[in-house]
């Protein structure tokens, strides 16, 4: 039986994450020796869950470095490859982001003997040309040496198998690609196309090697030797592709024909489209003024971490931990998704927001059957959302955060909705939303049940999910009633007329409250013990803008930010943005702050941010040891851009949206939008502290 090593990096070393939304790496401190690659959409058999997941692609931008033929990888490729005799070190130097362009800058130094060279290595993930990676290696040398600068792509160890490879004498020469390979998963769920082309910068006679050595191994590479000499630099340039099955019938061929196509840009056009990209989404990026730098450094890296996560030509959404790993969740799209992620990058990406969506609209017929095996009509979107848009949840999980989370396809739909209101598209209203918001409103009138209290929802885990299998949670059921409302308001606006029974489950859906204190409770029956916070009700009043009645409004808001502190000091919390926005709107700004910050320090399996050492300008920040987790930076966003600004999305003019006094954490002044997208048109946000409400300037 044949088995696979998968390199796996621990907490004292995760590399730097890099992506764009269709292709994600993990880059290493040396960027050569070490690196990652996932692609949205290439899923194969995980090895522990036994389910669909994403699968480790080949790294399209591998590579070595030889002095007078010895290699700090390891690897006899060149056939003269003569062992170390003396000292040879590869010291790390240091690694940086620069977040204004999304790219990261790794230096270090080889050593051999009594012999240096300095490397600089710049790496990103083009967003002009999404399967697209790019890295350039500099390199000087302080004696003379002979010196190779080599790419590779080396599949060892990857679950899977390859299908074909080739060299450059099997491709058209005008395609000037230097190997491509097809690569197969594990378990055969779907194929890879990688591909690379290199070119070579430097004075003086270089030598060209390429060989088939190392077929055996599925192993392609490129060598530039120089006679290198000090005071001259050396640069190897090397774009990489990677294309998905789901995206193209033949990857491999795809990823040959988009290297050709970047061969035609240039590298140093290809690296400029990508900067004028980054320029326009930080147009979107939130300004904290008055606030310590740490607070605009956290928000910085929460946008940028976002934004690297999601693009228009995303084929499969965004999950919670991007295209950074596959460890926790799979690669699987959850709720955290639409619940959280959604709103911010439709109001600053849109076209990123509309491919969301797009994922879910192309699994709609999944979603039927998911309803349908439950005994239900309509659709049901799964817990956690595979390739095909079928339930992919690890069987480990149980009723708990798997098959009774049945929240998360009202989340969908009322993105769905969202996304209608913010751009006005009437098309996308009749031919998208419509289809989507139909059948969960159909799912929501087959699931609930008829009791002397109403309508009510049976048999479900909430968001918190604290209480498994309970009856009429809080979320669902309010969620339940928006999804209602909204689907009979578009079906008026196209000249349909929705079903009667949607009207009367919408106003007869029960909703479980305490009659002492008249605040919604999480579900029906819940006991608050020790001061235990369960934050279901909330996400309903934020960002879906719901409201019961001003008395129960109310109660419910102080009852549970009263709550709150306590779970606050048990440890990090994923709810802390909606926590902060209701403590705000009760006039606590220090407990707004102090929410916030538990959201920075969101886990301890993979922290938020540990971005607060001092030195960094021009969003430039020193590699966090840990991937961000997307739900996190998020829900940050969200607070910022629309919670605490007292925004709320709605059919009705833009202008009309700020209806909320603006209340912001200590510490903060403003908070400052240069640009954000409604209607088609950009605008202007400015939320002062104190004014009666933010101002939304449609430009």
């Amino acid at each position: 039986m044949k088995t696979h090593s998968i390199t796996v990096y621990r907490n004292e070393f995760q590399p730097a994450y890099l992506a764009n939304g269709l292709v994600g790496l993990r880059v290493g401190k040396i960027p050569l020796l070490h690196g990652i690659a996932l692609v949205n959409g290439f899923v194969g058999i995980h090895e522990k869950e036994g389910v669909e997941a994403y699968a480790p692609a080949p790294y399209p931008i591998g590579g070595d470095v030889l002095l007078d033929g010895v290699s700090i990888v390891g690897k006899d490729l060149l056939r003269k490859a003569k062992p170390a005799n003396g000292p040879f070190l590869a010291t790390f130097v240091r690694q940086s982001y620069d977040f204004s362009t999304g790219e990261l800058l790794s230096r270090f130094d080889v050593r051999l003997g009594d012999k240096t060279a300095r490397l600089s290595v710049v790496t990103f993930c083009s967003r002009a040309l999404p399967t697209l990676v790019l890295q350039e290696i500099r390199a000087e040398v302080e004696r003379p040496c002979t010196l190779a600068l080599q790419a590779l792509m080396d599949p060892a160890g990857l679950p899977g198998r390859p299908l074909l490879r080739s060299m450059p004498h099997m491709a058209s020469p005008k395609i000037q690609c230097d190997a491509v390979l097809h690569w197969e998963s594990d378990g055969g769920l779907s194929t890879c196309g990688a591909a690379f082309a290199t070119e070579f910068l430097g004075e003086g006679e270089v030598k060209e090697v390429r060989s088939d050595r190392g077929y055996e191994n599925d192993l392609q590479f490129k060598a530039y030797v120089a006679d290198a000499a000090p005071g001259r630099v050396y640069t190897l340039r090397q774009f990489g592709c990677l294309v998905p099955s789901l995206m193209h019938s033949e990857p491999h061929s795809q990823a040959l024909r988009l290297i050709g196509l970047a061969r035609q840009h240039g590298f140093e056009k290809l690296r400029e489209d990508n900067r004028v990209a980054w320029a326009e989404l930080w147009k979107g990026r939130p300004l904290l003024v008055g606030a310590e730098q740490g607070w605009q450094e956290t928000a910085d890296a929460a946008f940028f971490y976002l934004h690297s996560s999601v693009h228009s030509s995303s084929p499969c959404s965004v999950a919670p931990f991007g295209l950074g790993q596959r460890d926790y969740y799979g690669g699987h799209v959850f709720w955290d998704c639409e619940g959280f992620m959604f709103l911010p990058v439709l109001l600053t990406a849109p076209e990123s927001a509309r491919a969301m969506l797009d994922y879910r609209s192309r699994c709609l017929p999944a979603a039927r059957f998911n309803a349908a095996l439950h005994g239900c009509r309509g659709a049901l979107f799964p817990w956690q959302s595979g390739n095909s848009g079928s339930e992919v949840t690890g069987l480990w999980a149980g009723g708990t955060s798997g098959i009774l989370e049945q929240h998360i396809t009202l989340s969908v739909a009322l993105a769905f909705s969202q996304y209608v209101h913010v751009s006005g598209d009437a098309s996308f209203l009749r031919q998208q939303a419509w289809p989507v918001m139909e059948a969960v409103a159909e799912w929501v009138a087959s699931r609930v049940i008829r009791t002397s209290r109403g309508y009510e929802i049976r048999h479900v885990t909430g968001p918190d999910e604290g209480a498994d299998n309970v009856s009429n949670n809080a979320y669902t059921n309010i969620a339940s009633i928006l999804v209602l409302r909204e689907a009979r308001a578009v079906a008026q606006r196209i000249g349909l007329r929705p079903p009667a029974r949607w009207a009367e489950v919408e106003q007869e859906l029960f909703i479980p409250t305490n009659p002492e204190t008249h605040e919604v409770l999480p579900h029906d029956a819940f006991v608050y013990q020790g001061g235990a916070f369960n934050p279901d009700v909330l996400h309903t009043f934020f960002p879906y803008n719901y409201s019961h009645s001003e008395k129960v409004d109310r109660a419910t808001l102080a009852s549970h930010v009263g709550k709150c502190q306590t779970y606050l000091n048990a440890g990090g919390m994923m709810h802390g943005p909606l926590m902060a926005v209701y403590a705000a709107r009760l006039g606590n700004r220090r407990l707004a702050r102090e929410a916030l910050e538990k959201t920075i320090l969101l886990s301890t399996v993979d922290p938020f941010v540990q971005f607060l050492e001092a030195g960094r300008q021009n969003f430039r920040l020193e590699a966090s040891p840990d991937t961000v987790f997307l739900t996190g930076a998020g829900g940050f966003l969200m607070a910022l851009v629309l919670g605490l600004p007292g925004l709320q999305i709605g059919p009705d003019e833009p202008s009309e949206w700020p209806r909320l006094p603006v209340v912001l954490p200590e510490g903060m002044d403003a908070i400052e939008v240069e640009r954000l997208w409604v209607r088609g048109r950009p605008a202007r946000l400015v939320a002062t502290q104190g004014e009666v409400k933010a101002d939304l300037i449609i430009q």
